[in-house]
């Protein structure tokens, strides 16, 4: 974020930070949210603090930021069918909104159950022949995945299914090989380095609800798959 922030400064830009997967991670010892102008989070009910469906948020500390988000998340209106502007129907639902605020007085407690998972992935992992994710010093993330990446994925990942362990893949196609972004023009081989860890990646079982029976079984038999 320092590189970031002293770029904006300079030139006297806005920075949004995308936190939808970092509840609760640190940069340099500050809680991420307090870096940008404007941040914007997701309640998937997957994430570190999700809800019992599809919800966001935004935060911030300029005022008439959160005024012109007001404004937008409820049809660009101020008063009821009073439109301003053209906005969007963007409001959280009260329900997730409650069930989100139970959740958040455990999110530290679980973040933490997150952390020492990661770590004994780190520790036991190392001779696998699986590249591990690293993170520098000065961070402290909050492992809403563990992505490791592998030549042979799709072999690591069946033999992992078959031992009754389930992995995921996020996300087996890159950007430019999207037929969304068709028009862009791009094709197979611009991005070499992309496509490559795209063909690797492989998320491994984290979360809370992981007890240490389970990450055992997890480490041993990524440890017996580790000659493919």
């Amino acid at each position: 974020m320092d590189p970031i922030l002293a770029i904006a400064k300079k030139h006297g830009l806005r920075v949004l930070e995308d936190a939808a997967q970092a509840h609760g991670a640190c940069y340099k010892g500050k809680k991420l949210g307090g870096h940008g102008d404007v941040v914007a989070w997701s309640f998937y009910p997957g994430k570190n603090l999700g809800a019992y469906g599809d919800g966001g948020a935004i935060t911030t500390n300029d005022p008439e930021i959160a005024e012109r988000i007001n404004i937008l998340r409820n049809y660009g209106s101020r008063v009821k069918y009073v439109n301003e502007v053209q906005g969007f129907n963007s409001r959280l639902d009260p329900l997730q909104a409650a069930a989100l605020r139970v959740k958040l007085k455990v999110l530290d407690e679980w973040n933490a159950r997150r952390v020492t998972i990661a770590a004994r992935y780190n520790k036991e992992l190392v001779n696998t022949g699986l590249i591990l994710p690293a993170a520098p010093e000065w961070a402290e993330p909050v492992w809403h995945l563990y992505v490791v990446q592998h030549p042979q994925r799709n072999n690591l990942q069946k033999t992992l299914q078959e031992a009754g362990i389930g992995t995921l893949i996020h996300y087996p196609i890159p950007p430019h090989l999207q037929a969304a972004y068709a028009e862009l023009g791009f094709s197979k081989g611009d991005f070499p380095i992309t496509e490559q860890i795209h063909n690797n990646v492989l998320s491994l079982p984290i979360g809370p609800h992981l007890g240490k029976a389970s990450v055992d079984a997890n480490i041993k038999a990524l440890q017996a798959a580790s000659n493919l």
